[in-house]
Parts: C-alpha cells; sequence; structure tokens
C-alpha cells in the first residue's frame, strides 16, 4: 500500500488505541445500504448482475462452465458506478480549475487504466473516533428538507444537544433524515438533497474532522448553487479529507441515545481499487 495521502496522515497508532478504548458494550452497528439491482434506476452505468440473470443463461448452463462432475460453483460479476450506494470518494474524485488534491495536475497523474497518484488504493483502513451531528434529533426530529442547508450553527447546536465534541483525527458523520427516501421512493432519492455548507465544513475541518461521513447521495446541499465553492473542493481537493456518502446512520442515532454515548469506535474499509476514484465500503460503529 502506498503513503497515505491528505488527513488520514493524522490516523497514528496512538489515535487507533484511544478508539478502541470507547468499546465498551460491543455492540456493532452496520452503516451501510444493501447494494442491489434497484439502487440507482437512471444510474450510468446501472448496478447489475448479468451473469446471475435468467435472460442471460440458466443457472444449469453457468454452473456448468465451472462444474467438476456433480460439484459446481455459482459465481456473479457485478457493474456499477463506485460512486453509488455506500462509498468512499477518493481525493482524486473531485478535479477543481484542472488540478486534484496537493495541486497536481489531473493531465499529469489520469491514465486511460485509472489514476496515478491518490487511487483509492492509496488509502488505509481507517479506524479512529467517531462522532455523530444528528441534527435531525436537534431538531426535535424531523428529517432535513431538500432545500436545507447545514450551518455552522446548527452543527455546534446539534453537537451541544449530544454532549460530543470534535477532536483531531475524527470521523464526523452527520445525520439529515434523507436516507429514509431510499427505502420509499428510490427513483426521487437524488433527485434534490439537505447537506453540509461550506463554512460548517470548514468549521469541522479546523477542528480535527479527517473524515467527512452523511446519509445524503451527495454531502452538500444538491442542486448546487455555487459551483466554484462547493463542499467536495474544499474537503477533498484543499484538505484532503475523504467523504463517505449513502450511509444509514438513523440505527447508530437509536443507539447512541439508548446507551447515553456522543462517540464511538469507526471503522471503514475501502477496497484497494488501484487507480479509483473511490470505493464502495462497509462502515461499522462500534460502542
Amino acid at each position: 500500500m502506498m503513503d497515505p495521502l491528505g488527513a488520514l496522515t493524522q490516523l497514528t497508532p496512538e489515535a487507533v488505541r484511544a478508539a478502541t478504548a470507547l468499546v465498551t458494550e460491543g455492540l456493532v452497528i452496520d452503516l451501510s445500504v444493501p447494494l442491489d439491482a434497484e439502487l440507482l434506476p437512471r444510474g450510468d452505468p446501472a448496478f447489475h448482475q448479468p451473469l446471475a440473470r435468467s435472460d442471460v443463461m440458466t443457472p444449469e448452463e453457468w454452473s456448468s462452465r465451472v462444474q467438476s462432475g456433480k460439484d459446481a460453483f455459482h459465481l456473479d460479476a457485478i457493474a456499477g458506478s463506485i460512486h453509488q450506494g455506500t462509498h468512499l470518494d477518493g481525493l482524486v474524485h473531485v478535479v477543481n480549475d484542472g488540478r486534484v488534491f496537493d495541486g497536481r495536475e489531473a493531465a499529469d497523474v489520469r491514465t486511460d487504466r485509472g489514476w496515478t497518484f491518490g487511487g483509492i488504493e492509496t488509502v488505509q483502513p481507517i479506524v479512529t473516533r467517531g462522532v455523530l451531528i444528528d441534527v435531525v434529533a436537534a431538531g426535535g426530529g424531523r428529517p432535513l428538507q431538500d432545500a436545507d442547508e447545514v450551518s455552522t450553527t446548527d452543527v455546534d447546536d446539534a453537537l451541544a444537544a449530544s454532549g460530543a465534541t470534535v477532536r483531531m483525527g475524527d470521523a464526523v458523520l452527520l445525520r439529515t433524515g434523507k436516507i429514509r427516501q431510499l427505502w420509499t421512493d428510490r427513483e426521487r432519492f437524488l433527485d434534490a438533497q439537505p447537506g453540509i455548507g461550506v463554512d460548517a465544513a470548514m468549521h469541522l475541518a479546523d477542528a480535527g474532522m479527517i473524515v467527512f461521513g452523511s446519509d445524503t447521495g451527495g454531502t452538500e446541499r444538491q442542486p448546487v448553487r455555487d459551483w466554484s465553492w462547493t463542499v467536495h473542493v474544499e474537503l477533498l481537493t484543499r484538505r484532503g479529507i475523504h467523504l463517505i456518502e449513502w450511509m444509514d446512520l438513523d440505527p447508530l442515532a437509536t443507539a447512541l441515545a439508548a446507551h447515553g454515548r456522543a462517540d464511538f469506535l469507526f471503522i471503514a474499509l475501502p477496497l484497494r481499487i488501484t487507480g479509483a476514484t473511490g470505493s464502495w465500503v462497509r462502515p461499522i460503529a462500534i460502542i
């Protein structure tokens, strides 16, 4: 594995040891959403499993390709954008004024076979302290509307309500309630999004955040109001802070409230796809 880049260089062995000490209940909470063929019907390319489809070949025909006597292996192949479903954005996901993270010219590090700098294989396993900013709970249980933008004041109020603080090396997760729409109206899930504002994101970064996650499909408010100044550019390109999107944070909020907790052990393991701009990931919280 290449040396880590960006804010993850703050993830020291000392920080990992401190984070693991947060585990008192042994409760593991899955923060991901399932990947399936209907996850993003409008996606390009859409997620699908072509070799598992009956219109491609029967199970018997597929089994015969890998059969040995009466025994066989059933295999799947999948295709789809790694920026749909629960995923981590790599530092070359965003190009700003022709450049990616570290001021590299995109044209100098991009090839037909992927990126030679900042590919997702450079991202180390993330094991650190996590903090939940629950603006749903702070707002009396009302999920944010698609036009809502989370401000610095909203962030500070939600942190104060939970008793949480953001420290150097933290993963900060923002709960807006948007993910609920994924279960009820998938086609509209990406039409518009609530999200964190640039000022609020910079505020968290200045406090020590090294990873930012949300239960939305786009981190910041969608549609974007000003493409010249976005959370993606500020965090990924300028500060080297990875983003995790499409997280299900409702179970975490419930567990933290039940146990009177404000922080937790956070773990996220991106796939080491050489030269890729992101990876599907299955983040977990342990309290």
